[in-house]
């Protein structure tokens, strides 16, 4: 009976998928208190200004008015092994380390507007960081730099309905810039860029 059942549940795992995807370019150090914490709670908790972005309902339980500003260092290390057949007729190289250092800054501000109402102002970027290979390398066609920058401005207001209750609502304003290259097998220039 218990092989049965073991059985059984195997086949339902492998029945089941699950769809995984990578975070890419979308940076969760939005504050300097939910890095402390390993973002346990992050949506729940209104611990600081920082609830502007994650939870602005908490805005209305924060006391006072409050700023916070943060900047967080990333370190990336991305490196491509492997080899296609376009290594055979295309050229060699892994590219060398794509990543690099990347500054992340963000600033926050509440206040309390009468006995129910709050505001708060979030400046922040969700999306970025920047991968560059050498422009020789063997993906060079697919790409060479992948940079992306944000700028997000998220104003803010909640309602306090009760002591355990409070509701909120923000405006996300958000301005991207990317710049894309890889090489072409045109003649002409060795590399094509795209801006958006």
């Amino acid at each position: 009976m218990k092989n049965r059942l073991y059985i059984v549940c195997m086949l339902l795992g492998c029945a089941t998928t699950v769809e995984v995807q990578g975070a890419g370019f979308a940076l969760l150090e939005q504050s300097a208190s939910s890095v402390e914490n390993s973002f346990a709670g992050t949506a729940a908790a209104a611990e600081d200004a920082s609830t502007v972005f994650f939870n602005p309902a908490g805005l209305a339980q924060l006391r006072g008015i409050q700023g916070m500003v943060a900047v967080h260092g990333i370190d990336v290390t991305t490196k491509f092994s492997g080899m296609g057949a376009s290594a055979l007729s295309l050229g060699t190289g892994t590219g060398g380390d794509a990543g690099g250092l990347a500054v992340v800054p963000n600033i926050y501000f509440s206040m309390p507007v009468g006995e129910k109402l709050a505001f708060g102002l979030g400046i922040n970027a969700p999306f970025g960081l920047k991968t560059e290979y050498e422009s020789t390398w063997l993906g060079r066609f697919q790409g060479i730099k992948s940079d992306l920058k944000t700028l997000n401005v998220n104003p803010s207001m909640a309602f306090k309905v009760s002591d355990a209750v409070s509701v909120g609502a923000g405006i996300n304003w958000q301005r991207a810039q990317a710049e894309l290259t890889n090489a072409a097998l045109l003649p002409g220039p060795a590399e094509v860029r795209s801006r958006l």
